[in-house]
């Protein structure tokens, strides 16, 4: 069988970013271009040296792979002749012998003389050169191989600069490690079709089984063919980016997890997601993944049917490690062990006895757990004590990082703590020192423990690496499992308690507030205490800026910091209804009429109506500030209206006026509403001036047809004027851009023996 030895990415081929499962598939894939014969695949089960067959009559063609790019020659060669002595029991007609390593005319003829017998042409001997001169062939085969591709220069400057990797904060020794150990399997095409078919793709399934890997090397495969990537946040950094005569991949990560699971927050999100799903849709040149753990996805379709893949029609992509054969769990694991700086005396460990099969076949299997659990930072782990460790690992995933966080001194903890309650994708260093600074204060006060004023920096250095990937001025967790690990945590009231008098954004206190009501659902009266504990904060709630300003290359542009206007307010109605203190009420109408904070127009204004909705139902008609709320919220409703808010959130904002106001619209709403239609129906072409692609008026027409249904003006006038603009434009010069992708060939689903388990990671000791 094959010889092992990764190798680190560099002066080497790219063929050393293969494992040897990767250099195998290759091999058959080189052959069959190359002969024309179908080469069946075979799992590493016994050593009977024989890595593809084709047979045909009485005629058998054996097909040998060693990839032993990072071994000498006498070790290949010793190989090679003990490959030799089975051949007699294997009687093939032809011996095809592949080898990674890159052959001289004379090492070549020492290999041939081992195989004399059972080679029929010196040229069934493919060296590193003959590889690469068939991949020059064949190139579709290259692509069918993300790690050929993916590990070359040119291409990984590409991704570094296409703002995937912006996104994730990730290097390009980083993206070469993940890419070592990620193994192709059928999600990959079926992912990939069902993304071409229907424009639209949402990746779901439980935490931890590969939904962002997956999106990430889907995106990949899209950046080969040239198409440029926009990793987004939100949906109005999409809004902004989308162009149909640019191909484009958009990639919003556990879309759904980023809010909160209620009403309000969907009804937030779901015009402007059915928006861009359209936009998407009408452009040839643009894809969209998103992902989601599934039952988020389930509980956001339960609580609103806009959140429906039939209503968005959103091809949904379920990918669950359930669906992993033993052969793919058995790779992956593989590939984690093989990356690792593991030790063969710990690969041998998990040799003995039937630790391998109680790992592959564990119920809680999960890549996750695995890539924690074969990190590097296990030098710790004896040998002997490796498997049950991984063991234990499964059957309680919090041992991975509960070992290593208690023994954390208490300021590296506090940081650990602070950076959970703010964003789930990270933050700037300079938010994370402003969030960590009064929490640590405030709990080593409590404690007795006393702090430096380098704190910060210190425990930011210790935390590197082995819990945070730092990134120009970017902080986030190395690991999503570390979050979890936190979340689970995270669970003691009296500790929690000391939290809420130190936020310092909104965004971290409402964070922190719907861990303890998901904590606590079940105890109204401890909701109550903590609700209580946010009176400090609530006094300072519009202490930071909801909009921020951001140049780059001469541009100026806003784009949200903290929590929106009406966010905040939702967040203060929240405490008073737990608390029942009237300084949450009192301050929500405050902050509204003091206009000290600048509008989200795509978020306040649809937020206006539910908020009126819900004052009007849930405040008592006798309460003191009940009217002054519903006018405040009324006159920053006007405001939205009037503010020169762009068709589409006009819709959505008179949707959410029917649906949430009702008979109880005031009539200065009406009035405004009618007067922005009024613009749009009879002074067209003012409103459509800024309009200057066939995509943006031709949804426009889309937008006046809603209006028109929801305000009962007619829309021939308008149509009219739009139609004249769109004659201006010619047909578009450009054909809908498609990657290839490869018909590469999937890897047998026969039963992976116990044998063909032990053989594969026999190699590991080898």
């Amino acid at each position: 069988m094959m010889g092992l030895e990764l190798r680190r990415v560099g002066a080497l081929s790219r063929l050393s970013n293969l494992s040897d499962i990767d250099f195998e598939d290759l091999c058959r894939d080189i052959a069959q271009a190359e002969t024309g014969l179908r080469f069946s695949a075979f799992g590493p089960g016994p050593d009977a040296g024989i890595d593809g067959r084709h047979a045909k009559d009485s005629k058998k063609t054996i097909l040998q792979s060693k990839h032993y790019i990072g071994s000498t020659f006498s070790q290949l060669e010793a190989a090679v002749v003990k490959e030799a002595k089975k051949l007699p029991k294997l009687e093939p007609d032809r011996y095809l012998l592949f080898t990674s390593q890159s052959l001289t005319p004379a090492r070549s003829g020492k290999l041939a003389a081992a195989l004399v017998e059972y080679l029929k042409d010196p040229g069934d001997i493919w060296g590193q050169e003959d590889i690469e001169a068939s991949l020059r062939r064949y190139p579709a085969i290259e692509k069918g191989h993300l790690k050929l591709w993916l590990s070359s220069a040119a291409v990984l400057e590409r991704i570094l600069h296409s703002g995937l990797e912006a996104y994730t904060q990730a290097t390009k020794q980083e993206i070469l490690d993940e890419l070592k150990v990620y193994v192709r399997n059928e999600s990959f095409d079926e992912a990939s079709k069902k993304l071409e078919e229907q424009k639209i793709l949402v990746i779901s399934g439980p935490p931890g089984v590969g939904k962002t890997t997956l999106a990430k090397m889907l995106s990949y495969y899209y950046l080969n063919d040239g198409w440029q990537f926009c990793a987004i946040k939100s949906l109005d950094e999409g809004f902004a980016q989308i162009e149909d005569n640019t191909p484009t991949i958009f990639f919003f990560d556990d879309f759904l997890g980023r809010i909160q699971l209620d009403r309000q927050s969907l009804l937030q999100r779901e015009s402007a997601l059915a928006t861009f799903v359209r936009r998407v849709r009408a452009s040839k040149n643009a894809r969209f993944v998103l992902t989601t753990r599934a039952h988020i996805f389930e509980e956001a379709r339960q609580l609103s049917d806009y959140v429906d893949d039939k209503r968005f029609q959103l091809a949904k992509y379920l990918l669950d490690v359930g669906s992993y054969t033993r052969k793919i769990k058995s790779y992956i694991l593989f590939n984690h062990l093989a990356a690792s700086s593991l030790t063969r005396d710990h690969f041998s460990a998990l040799l003995e006895g039937d630790w391998l099969k109680k790992i592959i076949d564990h119920k809680n299997y999960n890549p996750r757990v695995i890539a924690s659990a074969s990190s590097d930072s296990l030098d710790d782990v004896v040998p002997e004590h490796y498997p049950a460790y991984l063991f234990k690992a499964l059957q309680d995933p919090d041992l991975i990082w509960s070992k290593p966080f208690r023994a954390l001194d208490m300021k590296t903890q506090n940081l650990l703590i602070s950076i959970f309650f703010g964003s789930e994708v990270g933050e700037t260093i300079d938010d994370a020192r402003k969030n960590f600074l009064e929490l640590h204060r405030a709990i080593s006060a409590h404690y007795g423990q006393p702090t430096t004023p380098t704190d910060f920096e210190d425990a930011l250095k210790s935390l590197e690496s082995g819990f945070l990937a730092i990134s120009g001025s970017h902080v986030s967790f190395v690991n999503p499992s570390l979050r979890d690990f936190l979340r689970s945590f995270l669970s003691d009231k009296d500790f929690l308690i000391l939290l809420p008098k130190t936020a310092q954004r909104a965004d971290w206190a409402r964070s922190l507030w719907q861990h303890v009501r998901e904590t606590f659902k079940t105890h109204p009266e401890v909701l109550q205490q903590f609700a209580a504990a946010f009176f400090e904060y609530s006094n300072r709630i519009d202490a930071t800026p909801s909009m921020k300003r951001k140049i780059s290359g001469g541009y100026s542009s806003l784009s949200q910091d903290d929590l929106s206007l009406t966010a905040r307010v939702r967040l203060l109605l929240q405490w008073w209804e737990a608390s029942g203190h009237d300084i949450f009420i009192e301050n929500a109408l405050a902050i509204l009429k003091a206009g000290k904070l600048d509008p989200i127009p795509w978020r306040d204004g649809q937020s206006y109506p539910e908020l009126h909705w819900w004052v009007s139902n849930f405040v008592d008609e006798e309460h003191p500030v009940r009217a002054d709320l519903l006018d405040a919220i009324s006159t920053r409703l006007i405001e939205s209206i009037e503010g020169g808010a762009p068709v589409d959130d006009l819709l959505n904002i008179i949707q959410s006026v029917r649906e949430h106001m009702d008979d109880e619209v005031p009539p200065e709403v009406d009035d405004a509403i009618d007067r922005m239609a009024r613009y749009e129906f009879f002074d067209t072409s003012d409103a459509i001036s800024h309009l200057d692609s066939e995509q943006s008026l031709s949804e426009h027409l889309e937008h006046l047809d809603s209006l028109a249904e929801l305000t009962g003006y007619d829309t021939t006038h308008a149509k009219e004027i739009v139609f004249n603009q769109l004659a201006k434009y010619e047909e578009p010069d450009h054909h809908e851009y498609r990657p290839s992708f490869s018909q590469h060939e999937k890897r047998s689903s026969e039963e992976f023996g116990d044998a063909a388990v032990a053989s594969l990671f026999g190699n590991l000791v080898k």
